[in-house]
């Protein structure tokens, strides 16, 4: 008798630990794939706008979890770059006129959090 266990050979490689497969971003696309592709088509009105809604939504959802580590990495690197503690300081910072002597600097550093934000949100403005 064959002592391989086969009943888990059609799944994806078990590489998202300490999770099994299929991983978050994963599920989120099947779903958003089910509404798109399956159940959007078929429906009209109110309820297509809705599920318009609900699979861009999802779509957000992926790319933050995708982008989540180095945007988080950048925006910390951006406050440290400005001398600021975290999003409120920052914004207590340019209130006070912390850098009015560094106008372009501040700019560039704002629109890289503009941007990632962007990427997210809605990455058709870059194209």
């Amino acid at each position: 008798m064959n002592d391989v266990d086969m009943s888990d050979w059609g799944l994806p490689s078990r590489t998202n630990y300490p999770y099994d497969a299929p991983s978050a971003v994963e599920l989120i696309h099947a779903v958003e794939e089910c509404i798109s592709e399956e159940i959007m088509p078929s429906s009209d009105g109110v309820t297509k706008w809705k599920l318009r809604i609900a699979a861009n939504a999802l779509r957000i959802a992926i790319r933050e979890i995708e982008s989540e580590t180095s945007h988080r990495d950048t925006l910390q690197t951006v406050l440290a770059d400005l001398e600021a503690i975290d999003m409120p300081d920052l914004s207590e910072k340019i209130k006070a006129g912390h850098y009015d002597d560094r106008f372009e600097m501040l700019q560039e550093k704002l629109l890289s959090i503009a941007t990632m934000k962007l990427e997210v949100a809605n990455p058709r403005h870059f194209q």
